[in-house]
């Protein structure tokens, strides 16, 4: 799953900054709600997601941990999608759209946030021994030491 959500942010990030150029050259710059939308959901908030579940383990095993994977995936293209379809077409029609993106965005945060509080509210379980603060002399330069851990 960590590996499919660095590959999907980094290529939206790509075909997103691709978009923008574009937008940039053309001087049309109608869809940037859309564009902005995509880098943000698509790219960083998708990567760092990705880098939390790689730093924090424990919260990529929950079952709970791949669903808000693939909800994050669906919102990241379809609330820009329902951005564009309300900017290029009939808004009436296509909002709903626009909704429903809104929708799967704000679940896939809301499931975020709730794997981020469960897997830091633990308290971590201590034998009770804490190692001395020791330090060692190296080149001249008094520097922690690393014996023992």
């Amino acid at each position: 799953m960590i590996k499919w959500l660095f590959r999907i942010s980094v290529s939206i990030g790509l075909f997103g900054m691709l978009g923008g150029m574009a937008m940039g050259i053309t001087q049309n710059f109608i869809l940037a709600p859309a564009h902005a939308h995509f880098i943000l959901l698509g790219f960083i908030v998708m990567f760092l997601s990705a880098l939390y579940y790689r730093t924090v383990p424990e919260a990529a095993t929950n079952k709970l941990a791949s669903v808000q994977a693939f909800i994050s995936i669906v919102g990241a293209f379809l609330f820009p999608l329902g951005i564009v379809c309300v900017r290029l077409g009939d808004r009436s029609l296509f909002m709903p759209v626009l909704v429903a993106g809104w929708l799967v965005v704000v679940t896939g945060m809301l499931m975020f946030v709730v794997i981020v509080f469960r897997s830091t509210g633990r308290v971590a379980v201590t034998t009770g021994y804490v190692p001395a603060a020791t330090s060692e002399k190296v080149d001249g330069y008094i520097v922690p030491s690393t014996a023992g851990d």
